[in-house]
């Protein structure tokens, strides 16, 4: 039997595999997003979530800075062609960054569920749903 680790990390984030159907990115304090930072953090997601499909809680601390250029890219699009995301939420502790979250999805639309708040239990119940309704309908 081989164990796989449940925590990975990048430049930026700790990703926290917590079920076979649920990753968690948790980015850290003070971190900048950069292009090449976050294309570092969703192909490590893909690599260690694999072709099931899942759900991703994403959660940004108030102190994160961002660059513009990482705005400009379809993070997801890969997913999207793939299918496997089912439901993404995204907690943003910061004012600005919930609000730059919510246009950046408005801009690059995806083909799953989106939920961005600053509240991280209302995130966590609302995905918990998703993936629940998702395992007893399969949509």
């Amino acid at each position: 039997m081989t164990l796989e680790p449940r925590e990975y990390s990048t430049s930026i984030a700790k990703l926290v595999r917590v079920r076979p159907d649920f990753v968690e990115i948790h980015y850290a304090p003070g971190c900048t997003l950069t292009l090449e930072d976050m294309t570092e953090v969703q192909d490590l997601r893909r690599k260690i979530m694999g072709t099931k499909p899942y759900g991703m809680l994403t959660i940004i601390p108030d102190d994160v800075d961002y660059q513009l250029n990482a705005m400009d890219k379809d993070h997801l699009s890969t997913d999207r062609s793939q299918g496997n995301v089912l439901a993404t939420a995204v907690v943003a502790k910061a004012t600005m960054i919930e609000l730059l979250v919510k246009l950046y999805f408005a801009h690059f639309p995806q083909m799953h569920r989106i939920h961005v708040t600053d509240n991280e239990k209302e995130a966590r119940a609302w995905l918990s749903t998703q993936l629940e309704q998702h395992a007893s309908t399969g949509s």
